[in-house]
């Protein structure tokens, strides 16, 4: 694979520059002629355009004003809570320089519009050309918040009113273990506070097996998971704690993630 290089904006080169104002034109267009909320940030995670769409929900009126802004710098205070979370997601899309990389993020606060759950993904801004990445792109759809309430409908107690939830789209790795789909959606549930019996039943409901789970079962596993992940604990508080501690309440499994996000509708084409 190319290894692809990150610029700032002040080392732009002139074709650099030029791709970046086409690609602000694109946007506007998309701007003009649909709802989608579409935009793209430089390396330093500052703004370069987004849609009007977009700019509504960070409390302003039009894309051009986004321009030049960092998320801390928004009239929507939900967006300026989660700012330094956002920046903490592009600088993981720009980690190792892969041009194919995706991030997808379930973010869950209040916007300008109100409390919504919208799925942010974002993609690097390449320059091919000059073999760079200049920035990232993102895109971001409605989620209906009842579906995310109805899968997790105590998230917001355990973790208040807003939160930022990461689609796993392979094994969550921790630290230099890796976790099976399976495993990673038990601890994901025991982060939430559940019961053996409430993991047992959410997972008969959802991920159905030939024989219907108890919570002996669950219990096996979360002894499997310690040993796997090298922990000696004293009681069932301290694995949430330590899971907890791990961000793994912040990494939302694939089939969870699924089921949140459904059909999703057609989105804009990436340059």
């Amino acid at each position: 694979m190319l290894e692809y290089q990150l610029v700032a904006p002040e080392n732009f080169s002139s074709e650099q520059n030029l791709f970046i104002q086409k690609f602000k034109k694109t946007i506007a267009l998309f701007s003009f002629r649909t709802q989608f909320i579409f935009g793209a940030k430089d390396i330093e995670s500052r703004h370069l355009i987004a849609t009007d769409a977009y700019a509504k929900i960070v409390g302003l009126s039009h894309g051009a004003e986004v321009g030049g802004k960092f998320d801390d710098e928004m009239p929507c205070e939900g967006t300026v809570q989660f700012a330094a979370a956002f920046v903490e997601s592009d600088i993981a899309l720009f980690d190792g320089r892969n041009i194919y990389k995706k991030v997808s993020k379930l973010c869950v606060h209040e916007y300008a519009d109100g409390l919504k759950a919208r799925l942010f993904d974002k993609y690097p801004l390449k320059h091919h050309a000059s073999q760079s990445i200049l920035g990232l792109i993102y895109t971001a759809q409605e989620i209906n918040i009842s579906q995310f309430l109805a899968l997790v409908p105590n998230y917001l107690t355990e973790f208040g009113m807003g939160c930022e939830l990461e689609g796993v789209h392979r094994h969550l790795v921790l630290g230099d273990v890796t976790l099976t789909d399976y495993e990673h959606e038990i601890c994901f549930l025991l982060t939430l506070n559940w019961s053996n019996q409430q993991i047992a039943d959410f997972l008969n409901q959802h991920r159905p097996a030939a024989h219907i789970r108890g919570p002996e079962r669950i219990d096996k596993y979360r002894e499997r998971i310690c040993r796997k992940l090298k922990l000696t604990l004293r009681g069932d508080d301290d694995l949430r704690a330590c899971l907890i501690h791990m961000g793994v309440h912040k990494k939302i499994p694939k089939l969870f993630f699924s089921r949140l996000v459904g059909p999703l509708k057609m989105r804009p084409p990436l340059l």
